[in-house]
């Protein structure tokens, strides 16, 4: 079974409903998928208050990861070694990069500009 961790953009077209996500979405069937606090984070960080319930309920069907020394390191050494050539990634999605290849997980993105390492796997 695919493993497969979720990043920001792909969480929020689910919970606008987009219909090129939630297709892909079906098409990958029986999955286990995974979110990030980062993304937890990133996804409260630009929500009203009214959509606190919706969110709620689509991240109960995530299971949700710890971040650790390890997954610390993996992004330390992410950004070190692709901050001169990309500056426009983020501390987040190096966290997200090193999440995925931690936990030996597929990810899932629509911003493949921000994940320039040549060892993770991609949806």
């Amino acid at each position: 079974m695919d493993k497969i961790l979720l990043d920001s953009d792909v969480v929020i077209n689910l919970l606008k409903k987009k219909e090129e996500t939630l297709a892909k979405l079906k098409s990958l069937g029986a999955c286990e998928f995974y979110i990030s606090p980062i993304v937890i984070a990133e996804i409260y960080a630009g929500a009203r208050p009214k959509e606190t319930e919706q969110i709620k309920a689509l991240f109960s069907y995530f299971k949700s990861l710890d971040i650790n020394d390890e997954v610390g390191v993996i992004t330390g050494n992410y950004a070190n070694a692709f901050r001169k050539a990309f500056n426009g990634i983020s501390l987040e999605d190096y966290m997200i990069a090193a999440t995925a290849k931690y936990y030996g997980l597929q990810l899932w993105t629509y911003n493949r500009k921000h994940y320039p390492m040549g060892d993770l796997v991609f949806v």
